[in-house]
């Protein structure tokens, strides 16, 4: 009998001092999660935004920019409840915002726009603005946030261009484009008999996958104040370092068909293409940069091609890749550094077969002079693919006099004075920052190697410097 009451008493003890304990227990997980709903109050406590200010970068009239997106992050300790999120000039400004996948230009006192600890919440923001008959604008908007009474400015800026907007335009009389900026898209194709004059200042912006078709004559004539610019219309970029203009397969390709004549490059910047500049007719290319093919760079099929003064670089596949006809290249430098795709063929490559027609190609002549050959992906980068004819035999005639090649040899008849396998010592080679500076350094093998000539077309370099006496190999002398 005295163990049952000694047992009553303990656990009556024990209910007791539960239920004493019970209501402070309870009152503090009430504590607990009350304070996890409980904002984050005081004026001088605001959201901290990704930047202050957004650059949206330049775009063509009537084009969308790409979408840009910043961030408000809570760096406190409770939510945080933001009032409001305004784009200050509402739609009238071009520029168009979205909060956390909600469209509209003014948000206010919504579940959305609480911010919990450690989280933060998206704006996107992107930018169409039309033609304004004024050539080159700048834009701003503002987005004004408001958060315990305080007001903070995220500043909006981008600029615009009027473009001209063609579309499966096609030349069938003698046109001059004077300092015009033109947006392709489909394809731009000079009908036979036809000549379109490109004039200094000139710039072609091309849709994806638009093509230039020649069948009659183009001249792009650009100035070393007012180049010529043929290259996609993304004017953004991908990487903070590495805008879109340096990428291959923007567009299609400038294609000189066969039966084209007299088509002219000066002062022209042709960069961007899927598969480069192809000619099957005559052409002529002096002072022009040539650069970022996803296949070959220049491709020349039974043609005349002239290259003096000129700099190609960056392809998957060939910077020059001549197949019969005539080529003479003077004073160039080739350069293969591609870094978008791995790269498949030799910076320069000479044939006499046309595989695409399976036919020989005799090359009849090919004159390198003074011109630097140079790759990362090959050694040697000069392919010779001369194929035996069935019937006779096909001409295979080139010749090298003062070039810097990357290869291993020994100068010959078709070698002369040649500087083989030496690095040639660019002012920038980066490829991981996307880095390219083609210029000599002080310690270029190829300073002052090069053969004099008398040829006026070449007294200068491609920026325009008197050459040295005797004067570097390349397209440029020292700085």
């Amino acid at each position: 009998m005295q163990m049952k009451i000694e047992q009553m008493k303990d656990g009556l003890t024990t209910r007791s001092l539960f239920s004493f304990l019970l209501p402070p227990f309870t009152f503090l997980l009430f504590f607990l999660a009350s304070c996890g709903d409980r904002l984050a109050m005081g004026s001088d406590v605001q959201p901290v935004a990704s930047v202050d200010t957004l650059h949206l970068g330049l775009v063509l009239a009537d084009n969308s920019t790409p979408t840009h997106q910043l961030k408000l992050y809570n760096r406190h300790s409770n939510p945080l409840q933001l009032s409001s999120v305004v784009l200050r000039l509402g739609t009238v400004s071009g520029f168009r915002m979205n909060v956390d996948g909600m469209s509209g230009s003014a948000f206010a006192n919504s579940d959305l726009l609480r911010i919990q600890p450690g989280d933060s919440l998206s704006i996107f923001v992107e930018a169409t603005f039309p033609q304004s008959g004024r050539g080159l604008q700048s834009h701003f908007d503002y987005i004004d946030v408001l958060c315990n009474g305080q007001m903070s400015t995220i500043v909006l800026e981008a600029e615009s261009r009027d473009v001209l907007q063609l579309r499966a335009h096609r030349v069938t009389d003698d046109e001059v484009w004077a300092n015009s900026h033109i947006q392709i898209y489909d394809s731009l194709v000079v009908a036979p008999g036809a000549t379109l004059t490109l004039s200094p200042g000139t710039a072609l912006y091309l849709h994806d996958k638009a093509n230039i078709v020649v069948y009659g004559t183009l001249k792009a004539l650009g100035s070393p104040t007012s180049p010529i610019a043929i290259r996609g219309d993304r004017t953004d970029h991908l990487f903070a370092r590495l805008p879109y203009d340096r990428l291959p397969s923007q567009w299609g390709s400038l294609y000189l068909k066969p039966g084209s004549t007299d088509n002219s490059f000066e002062y022209t910047d042709i960069r961007g293409m899927s598969d480069g500049l192809r000619v099957e007719s005559t052409a002529r290319l002096h002072n022009c940069h040539i650069g970022h093919s996803g296949g070959n760079l220049v491709t020349s099929v039974m043609a005349n091609l002239s290259l003096s003064n000129c700099e190609l670089t960056n392809a998957s596949g060939s910077l020059l890749d001549v197949v019969g006809g005539e080529c003479e290249v003077v004073h160039c430098t080739l350069a293969n550094y591609h870094f978008a795709a791995p790269i498949t063929q030799e910076a320069l490559r000479l044939s006499n077969y046309d595989t695409l027609r399976q036919a020989t190609a005799p090359l009849r002549k090919c004159n390198i002079v003074n011109t630097i050959v140079w790759g990362k992906r090959f050694c040697p980068d000069i392919r010779l693919d001369y194929t035996e004819p069935i019937n006779g035999d096909s001409i295979f005639c080139y010749s090298f006099d003062h070039c810097l090649l990357h290869a291993d040899g020994n100068d010959d008849a078709q070698f002369v004075s040649t500087i083989w396998n030496l690095d040639p010592a660019f002012a920038t080679v980066d490829p991981k920052n996307y880095g390219f500076d083609l210029h000599l350094t002080d310690e270029s093998p190829a300073r002052g190697a090069a053969l004099p000539l008398a040829d006026a077309d070449v007294a200068n370099d491609l920026d325009g410097k008197p050459r040295s006496s005797p004067p570097s190999i390349g397209c440029y002398e020292l700085r």
